[in-house]
Formats: structure tokens, C-alpha cells, sequence
């Protein structure tokens, strides 16, 4: 919180970076006969700028007294300055000399005129023309632009972010700004209601302006969808939103019903309750259940003889003899339009998602593989092996458009689609992907019903199992080969409330442990030991690539943040090293892609590994090979990933997996975290925690709550 202000003229500027505004400069307070040094974000000063800093006095040991800058205005240049600020180069074509001249011409009149009135330079003798429009050209570009970009910051905006907006629009962007800053939070990308908020607050605009209460709405809308609904309900959305607005209600029911008419939300009656979907998510589940429909009500013009002649092909190609449980799901994906395929681990879906190949290939149909993450591709690659593609690849995704190529327009070229991790899958993804679908192709959905639904809006594979409409084939028994593995075992058991089993009833070695820690601070100490010490030597794993933690949660101190650096330190202390914000990364870390990056096709859970830091870059090997170079302004979308949350696990396998639950993790101990982080693990898991907080989860089988209606949709004739 700013305690002082110091006001005057920058004399000097020490150190000065474009891109964070950060900035030293010797400043000469108004009256004052001694330099102040001022430090912080302070963008685009120069030598002659009078500004009023906002911040704090400071004694540091190194530099001494120095004023700490947390918020910098323009103020209104003085005569002199103006002569300084000429006379510093800063605009081509002026030296001292012309400066002086013009300052002895125009008087106290020149800031006026130089900013609104430029045309009037040529009155003094000797200028010219050319070099009038010349100057008021170099004073608009430089001055101008700088003045705004100086006055943002005084709204709250960083240089990156002022940057971005005085790109965005023309003329007096200051003044659009205050006028309506909540237009940013939908035309500027990265700016989001919070920010806009804070310039309003700072801008004077009336809490209850309908600008505000528009944008506010958007934005706890758009908040519920990342919680994974599609809609909220009426009577909960008018008080949570004045509640989060602090205004009253009723102007929040009016302008709801405004917008509704508008079409800028869509307010749709379910069994006399208004539910309000932000539009193009209402547009999404729509077009995904008529879509699904339709595939499925095509007629299917293959002999059911080819049919079960395929099938006797599939089984035939099978290099393993499958149960009566998997050649009935076979059946019923190569006899459905549409199909749903889903079971626990150790239940066959590979063995039946590769027989299901052979099978349509026998019927010479077309068969295309993906799935929604880097990771389920390359791992169902490896698996079927068949190539299969993430789906923004296969959609052939337009970073510059934000648009997939391959819609309703340009489908895709094929006969049949296998998805895979559909569990992973939000409501928009899933619409994309069938607008893609080719008239008479089939789609089977494969994926485990119990995990943790998508992170985005929506449960379409829950959604689509629970309606009813969609053939479903469930596969349950577990093989004999998977028993063996108390993973497999364990999995079963959280799913079915049962307690864990450690001890294997075959006397084979086990490969699930728990480790009982009251404590979070020896939790955290047992974690970096096992990692470290314990685990590698005896199962002969790399404590870097092979080894995974899991846990609920990203902060505390059992959370993913706090015990990525505990794991850094001890497993990678290399001195070459940058630091972003909070976060440091090293030579050798591991890390994770935690945003979409669309131009460097990387996506969020993407993982990999360091090799080099260039230039404050890093270049970055990838999972599936290829090697990316992440610039310092993109570091934001990184993170450690020695720990990550089981969320951001999704989709994905290790060789060993440490999961850790404590009561600290109270809130999120639910069953379906539990059995995901689980099924992560391929020949190693290990719990670490308290029995306590295990038993919790594997009792609490209560699912997240989220507002769907695609289940209801796909139920409507």
C-alpha cells in the first residue's frame, strides 16, 4: 500500500526495460534541490518527464535511500522540462539550439500547442514547413503514445498489457479506456473483468453502471463454465452475481433478462426453472446431441453377413483369445453408428479398441485414431499401433483464427473415428469434433466413466452414458494377468468403496504401498527421500523421468508448487538457471506446459525436459521429441512438474506415481481423484499420507456437482 508521493521532473534515467517497465531514474522534486532516486514500474519514462510517484521510502544496504514506485502519473510538463525533453535528441531534427528557439517563440504556449495545435510550429521563422509537420509527427509518435502509455499504468495496467492496448486502438486511447474499460475484458486478449474492473474502480465508473454488471456477468459465467457447468440456474445466478458484484439483485435479474433478449446470453425454461447458458455453449451441447442423433439414425447401408464377417476377422486378427464380455463389446461398436466403450484398468479396452481396427479394416473402411492430449495420443499410438493424433491436430487447428479448419465445411477424410480419454473431453471440444465427422461415418467413444470429468464445461461421456440413448458396452471383468498387480486391485477397490489391499493374494512382490505421515512437514521429507534415495536403486528408475508425484492440490505444503521446489532442489541444484516471477527453471527440470500454445503446438499438461538456457529462452525437449524454444514473455505458461496436480495428470502414465492425501486436502478427498491418480501408475504406486484422509476419499463418492443437459437433450426426440 503507497504511503508517500514524490512529484517532479526525471533527470536521469539509470536503467530502463521496455518490456516489464521496470525503471531507475533520478528524479528532482518539485522545490527540491537533491536527486531522489525513484525505482519500479515505471514504463517508457524519459529525461525531462514530470511525473508524481506513488509508493514508499526505502533504505537498501547496497544502494541506500531510494524511493520504491508502485503506481506513476503524468503531470502536466512544465516550460523548462519541455526544453529539456526537446533538447535531450529524444525527437529527431531537434537539438538545443531549435529547442531553445521554440521555447523563446511560443512561451508557456508550446506543450499546448505542440498537443493540439502542431500546425502552428511553422510560425517561427526559420522553421518551416517540413520540419513543423516533421516535429509534431515525432512529438504525437513519441510523446504522445508515451504520455498514454504512462497514464495506463496510472489505471493499473502493466507495460505488457498497456502495450497490447494502445496497439489495439487509435486515437485517445486514455479516454476510451475510462469511458467504458470493460469493453477490454471482450476486444483485448489478456485482459480479463478483474483487470477492467480495477481500471473502473481507479477510472471512477459507477459499480452500478450496465457496462459493469454486462461484464461481471460474462465473467461469472465464463468462471462456472471452468468449474465444468454449462449453465447456471436463475435463482442461483441472481444473488451469486450481485453478491460477487456487490450490487443489488434485482438490477442483476433485469439486466439478465436484457441480455437474454439481446441473445448475448440465452435463458432457456427446463421444467419451469430458467437456466442461463452463456451462448456458445448452448450452442455446443445443442449441436453435439442433434449431431450424435443424427449419425446414429443413419441408415447403415453394410450387410450385417460383412458385419459378422469382420467380427470373425477381428478375432482372428486378436493376438489374444477375448473374453465373452469384450467380443460383445466388440459387436456392438462395429453394429452402432455410435458407440461408447468404456471399463476400469486391467479390463481389456486396448485388446477390444485394437480387434475393433482389424474389424473395420476388413470392411476396407477408413479408421482414424485421437484422442484429447499430446499424451493419450502418443501412448494410444503405442498401444494400437496405429498412428493417432491429438484432436486440435487432426481438426487442424488455426492459431491465427482461433478456428478449426476441418468443421461442417471440410470434414474430415474417414469412414470410422476411435476417441479415446473421452472422460478428458469439455462440451466445445466434443462439438468440433463432430461437426468434423463426414456424413456416414461412425464414432466410438472410449474412455473410463469413473475418472475425473474434463476440466472444461461439461461430462459428455457421463452425460452420454447416462442418457440412455447412446450404445454402451462396459467392460468389468478384470483379467487374470491384471489381479496380479495390487494396482489394478487397488483401483477396483477405491471404485467399489472397498478398503486398499497390500499384500498380493498370488505372494508376488507388491507394487502398491501407503506410508502413514501425521505430519506434512515429514510427508514432504519422505517424498523427497523416496524420489531421491529409495526409489530409484530399487525399482532402477530415473528420479526425473520415471517418477511422478501427484497430489489434489497446487498450494500448501503438500501442494504441487511448495513440493515442486523442495524436489528441484534436491534433484537438480544446477547453477544454470532463470527466473520468472516466483518461479525458477534450470538446466534438466522437468516441466509443464500449463496453457494452450496454439503457434507452438503445445498444450496444457504437455510435458518435457530443459536442455539449454539461451538468452534468457529456454529450449525445451518435448515428450514426443521435438524441441521448443519458450521466449522469456511465454515462461508464464510453463511450471515445475516434478509434482503436478492429479487434474493436470489426466490422460497420462507413469512408471511409478507417489500419491499424496492428507486432511489438508480436505476438500478435494473425493473417490474419483483418488482411483485417477491411482490408474496413473504403470509398475509402481506409493501413498503418502494418513489413513485417515485415504479412507475419506475412497468413502466420499460424491462427484463435483456440474449443470449439464446434454443427457436431457440427447433423451429429446
Amino acid at each position: 500500500m503507497a504511503d508517500s508521493s514524490i512529484t517532479g521532473q526525471v533527470v536521469r534515467i539509470v536503467y530502463s526495460n521496455a518490456e516489464t517497465g521496470y525503471c531507475v531514474a533520478h528524479l528532482l522534486p518539485d522545490g527540491g534541490q537533491e536527486h531522489a532516486v525513484v525505482v519500479g514500474v515505471m514504463p517508457l519514462l524519459e529525461t525531462g518527464d514530470r511525473i508524481k510517484a506513488e509508493g514508499r521510502w526505502e533504505t537498501v544496504a547496497r544502494f541506500g535511500k531510494q524511493f520504491r514506485c508502485e503506481l506513476c502519473h503524468p503531470v502536466p510538463q512544465s516550460i523548462d522540462g519541455v526544453e529539456k525533453y526537446l533538447s535531450s535528441g529524444a525527437i529527431k531534427g531537434i537539438g538545443k539550439r531549435t529547442a531553445k528557439k521554440l521555447v523563446d517563440h511560443f512561451g508557456p504556449d508550446l506543450v499546448e500547442i505542440l498537443d493540439e495545435d502542431p500546425d502552428r510550429l511553422a510560425q517561427m521563422k526559420g522553421l518551416g514547413h517540413a520540419k513543423a509537420e516533421a516535429i509534431a509527427a515525432a512529438w504525437a509518435q513519441k510523446s504522445g503514445s508515451r504520455r498514454q502509455m504512462i497514464a495506463l499504468h496510472a489505471l493499473g495496467l502493466g507495460p505488457a498489457l498497456a502495450n497490447k492496448i494502445l496497439n489495439t486502438y487509435q486515437g485517445n486511447v486514455v479516454q476510451m479506456v475510462k469511458a467504458n474499460p470493460y469493453r477490454l475484458a471482450k476486444e483485448v486478449r489478456g485482459v480479463g473483468f478483474l483487470t477492467a474492473d480495477r481500471i473502473g474502480h481507479h477510472a471512477g465508473i459507477d459499480p452500478s453502471s450496465p457496462d459493469r454488471i454486462e461484464a461481471g456477468l460474462s465473467h461469472f459465467l465464463d468462471e462456472q463454465a471452468s468449474e465444468g457447468h454449462c449453465y447456471f440456474p436463475l435463482n442461483r445466478l441472481v444473488p451469486e452475481a450481485a453478491e460477487f458484484l456487490k450490487v443489488d439483485p434485482d438490477l442483476v435479474r433485469r439486466i439478465v433478462a436484457r441480455l437474454g433478449e439481446l441473445g448475448a446470453l440465452v435463458v432457456e425454461s427446463h421444467a419451469d426453472e430458467p437456466y442461463v447458458y452463456l451462448p456458445r455453449i448452448y450452442v455446443a451441447e445443442r449441436n453435439v446431441a442433434s449431431q450424435l442423433k443424427e449419425i446414429a439414425q443413419a441408415e447403415d447401408n453394410t450387410h450385417p453377413d460383412l458385419i459378422r464377417q469382420a467380427l470373425t476377422s477381428a478375432l482372428e486378427a486378436s493376438q489374444v483369445d477375448l473374453t465373452a464380455e469384450q467380443i460383445g463389446a466388440l459387436r456392438l461398436c462395429m453394429e452402432s453408428r455410435v458407440s461408447v466403450l468404456t471399463g476400469g484398468p486391467g479390463t481389456g479396452k486396448t485388446t477390444v479398441i485394437k480387434a475393433l481396427i482389424a474389424g473395420l479394416r476388413s470392411l476396407e473402411a477408413d479408421v482414424t485414431l485421437c484422442a484429447p492430449t499430446g499424451r493419450a495420443a502418443k501412448r494410444m499410438t503405442e498401444t494400437t499401433g496405429m498412428e493417432a493424433k491429438t484432436i486440435h491436430r487432426l481438426l487442424e487447428f488455426a492459431p491465427q483464427s482461433s478456428e478449426f479448419m476441418r468443421n461442417e465445411h471440410r470434414p474430415l477424410a474417414t469412414d470410422a473415428l476411435v476417441v479415446d480419454e473421452v472422460s478428458m473431453i469439455d462440451i466445445e471440444l466434443m462439438d468440433a469434433l463432430v461437426r468434423a465427422l463426414p456424413q456416414g461415418a461412425r464414432i466410438v467413444m472410449v474412455g473410463d466413466k469413473d475418472q475425473l470429468e474434463s476440466v472444461g464445461p461439461g461430462a459428455v461421456l457421463r452425460d452420454l452414458i447416462d442418457s440412455g440413448t447412446v450404445p454402451t458396452a462396459t467392460l468389468t471383468q478384470i483379467h487374470r494377468q491384471a489381479r496380479r498387480s495390487l494396482i489394478v486391485v487397488n483401483a477396483h477397490q477405491i471404485l467399489h468403496g472397498q478398503p486398499l489391499q497390500l499384500r498380493s493374494e498370488y505372494g508376488d512382490e507388491p507394487d502398491f504401498f501407503v506410508m502413514e505421515r501425521d505430519d506434512p512437514d515429514a510427508a514432504v521429507e519422505t517424498i523427497v527421500e523416496l524420489v531421491l534415495n529409495r526409489i530409484p536403486p530399487r525399482f532402477s528408475m530415473n528420479p526425473v523421468k520415471d517418477i511422478q508425484v501427484l497430489t489434489p492440490m497446487y498450494k500448501g505444503c503438500l501442494g504441487a508448487s511448495n513440493l515442486n521446489q523442495r524436489l528441484q532442489d534436491a534433484l537438480n541444484p544446477g547453477q544454470s538457471r532463470i527466473r520468472k516471477g516466483d518461479k525458477e527453471f534450470r538446466v534438466g527440470d522437468r516441466i509443464m506446459q500449463i496453457k494452450n500454445n496454439y503457434n507452438k503446438d503445445v498444450f496444457n499438461g504437455d510435458v518435457g525436459f530443459i536442455e539449454q538456457i539461451d538468452n534468457n529462452s529456454l529450449i525445451v525437449r518435448m515428450g514426443d521429441g521435438r524441441i521448443i524454444i519458450f521466449e522469456n514473455d511465454e515462461l508464464d505458461e510453463l511450471q515445475l512438474a516434478y509434482a503436478v496436480t492429479v487434474h493436470k495428470a489426466q490422460g497420462s502414465e507413469y512408471p511409478a506415481v507417489l500419491v499424496v492425501l492428507h486432511e489438508q486436502h480436505h476438500i478435494m478427498l473425493r473417490r474419483n481423484l483418488f482411483y485417477t491418480a491411482v490408474t496413473r501408475g504403470k509398475q509402481l504406486v506409493m501413498c503418502i499420507g494418513t489413513s485417515k484422509a485415504i479412507n475419506r476419499a475412497i468413502r466420499n463418492d460424491r462427484t463435483r456437482l456440474r449443470y449439464t443437459t446434454l443427457s436431457q437433450r440427447m433423451r429429446q426426440q
